[in-house]
């Protein structure tokens, strides 16, 4: 069984980039593109590793990590965060079901290890 990706992101270049790189080294891909819209995904797609933007349209990404947090479905799920700002990086480290942090731009192979390794898959 294929593990589940779910990226959440904003900006329609990086998810493609994202999709193309992450199903051709076997993953399932889910996406979304606002904090709003990632809960209910979570819900349904029940993934097994988050990629988590943290400027989103509405709900931003702590929140919807604080959202994770508090719900008993979620709060396992591992989290990987994307960002241009490197230093948010400390803002999330609170977050227990953050795994890892990947700056923007990010080289694809150094986001494939990471994604790997939070998924045991290393």
């Amino acid at each position: 069984m294929k593990k589940r990706i779910l990226i959440v992101e904003d900006e329609m270049s990086i998810v493609q980039l994202l999709m193309m790189v992450l199903a051709r080294e076997g993953y399932e891909i889910h996406t979304c593109q606002s904090g709003r819209d990632a809960i209910a995904k979570m819900k349904q797609v029940r993934p097994h590793l988050v990629l988590l933007d943290v400027m989103l349209p509405g709900i931003d990404g702590r929140s919807v990590l604080a959202i994770m947090g508090e719900d008993d479905e979620l709060n396992s799920i591992p989290v990987l965060i994307t960002s241009a700002l490197v230093e948010s990086e400390a803002m999330f480290r609170p977050f227990p079901q953050v795994k890892g942090f990947c700056a923007k731009p990010f080289a694809l192979k150094d986001l494939v290890i990471k994604v790997k390794q939070c998924l045991g898959d290393d």
